[in-house]
């Protein structure tokens, strides 16, 4: 396959973190580009980049999608001692539902298509990690129908389109999110302090304490195409998926095994998987896993050490910055606006700094790190062991 120049992609969606690329050489793909950009707190794009991020999220993504695709791997799963702390009834029903007896006669199924160069090459997870040219991410291409804002009672809220039944692949405009547990810094936190029977709801029997690990994932839904990320209740998420009954709770178990799949190949690894979310399509009537996975959608610890996004939250947690985009969306939602970002920026004159110089040092190798202990391999060179990048980190008040 002849050579496809950069220069002569088309670019169908850039996001904070992402390119999308209209795939040259199969129609119905698109090519994810994931860029050295981070985003954090729903801002979008921040001042500095982070070293082989885009190129580690690939490979990650890949990792994942892989190993999942394999009925060997759920087979092999359901084999497995669990941890003490999870639930053997929650485990035993989960082994025995529809759902799992499918993954283990045809893996999990997901947009997910390889990684190519810009030629249409696959490529290995090492050659990816290595290769000097863009790594792409080639996937299936979805529908994508975006709702839009309306004011109704002094309230923005949110219309979404009548689902097109007739297009092959959709995506579902939801973020599944998972969480083993309670770390510090979680959202969950202050909803349970705000209101205490939300515990009941999740299908928790007492308030969990902070870093208390739970008897099962709990589940929760939020929206994924609206400016900031709202949750919502079970009812409005089964409606706003466009899914049937039967489908919704078939995505539902999906979500429950793929994230019990991650705790375990985290666990093997000595890393603890606090939560996480995860993206679906619906592909002819079929719920594949959609987006990627990777230390961005994940809270990842290692001795006490974070090894995702949250890293880079804690270098802002704390800011001028952070106080005033809080304050900003409050100011947004009193007078009904979504621009809450643009209150920050020009009434309240704050917008991020890059990272400091420790924090980025230490971030330059946390991917690399990461994607190394995981696989098993040193896909990226000259990067530091587990044990050794937690006590720098550490060391840097990370």
């Amino acid at each position: 396959m002849s050579t496809v120049e950069r220069n002569k992609l088309k670019l169908a969606y850039e996001g904070s973190v992402k390119r999308v690329w209209q795939c040259p050489w199969q129609d119905d793909s698109l090519l994810f580009e994931f860029t050295d950009d981070y985003s954090i707190f729903d801002w979008g794009k921040m001042p500095d980049t982070i070293e082989n991020k885009g190129r580690a999220l690939a490979v990650f993504g890949a990792y994942f999608f892989e190993r999942l695709s394999k009925p060997e791997f759920w087979q092999w799963l359901t084999q497995q001692e669990a941890p003490q702390h999870l639930c053997r009834e929650f485990l035993s029903a989960l082994s025995a539902s529809k759902t799992m007896q499918t993954l283990q006669t045809e893996g999990l199924s997901s947009h997910y298509q390889g990684l190519v160069d810009q030629s249409g090459e696959h490529l290995s997870l090492s050659k990816a990690a290595r290769l000097a040219g863009s790594v792409y991410m080639q996937v299936q291409k979805a529908l994508v129908q975006r709702p839009h804002a309306v004011v109704v009672l002094n309230q923005n809220v949110f219309h979404y389109p009548e689902v097109d039944h007739s297009a092959k692949t959709r995506l579902i405009p939801l973020e599944v999110v998972f969480r083993f547990g309670l770390p510090a810094g979680s959202s969950l936190t202050e909803r349970l302090k705000k209101d205490p029977s939300y515990a009941a709801t999740l299908g928790l029997k007492k308030q969990p304490q902070e870093r208390e690990m739970f008897e099962r994932p709990l589940l929760e839904f939020y929206t994924k195409l609206e400016p900031k990320d709202r949750l919502l209740s079970v009812q409005e998420a089964m409606l706003i998926s466009g899914l049937s009954a039967e489908q919704f709770c078939e995505l539902v178990e999906r979500a429950q095994a793929s994230c019990l799949a991650l705790y375990y190949l985290f666990w093997q690894a000595g890393i603890e998987l606090w939560d996480g979310k995860f993206e679906f399509v619906l592909c002819d009537g079929k719920i594949l896993l959609a987006d990627s996975i990777g230390p961005d959608e994940l809270r990842l610890l290692y001795k006490g050490t974070h090894l995702s996004k949250e890293m880079i939250r804690q270098v802002y947690r704390g800011s001028s910055w952070e106080s005033a985009l809080k304050q900003a969306q409050k100011l947004a939602k009193e007078r009904c606006s979504l621009d809450w970002k643009g209150i920050c920026q020009r009434e309240l004159n704050e917008q991020p700094e890059p990272l400091n110089q420790p924090a980025r040092d230490v971030l330059n190798k946390l991917y690399g790190v990461l994607a190394n202990s995981l696989s098993g391999e040193e896909l990226f060179e000259k990067h530091h062991s587990l044990d050794e990048f937690a006590a720098t980190a550490r060391a840097n008040g990370l």
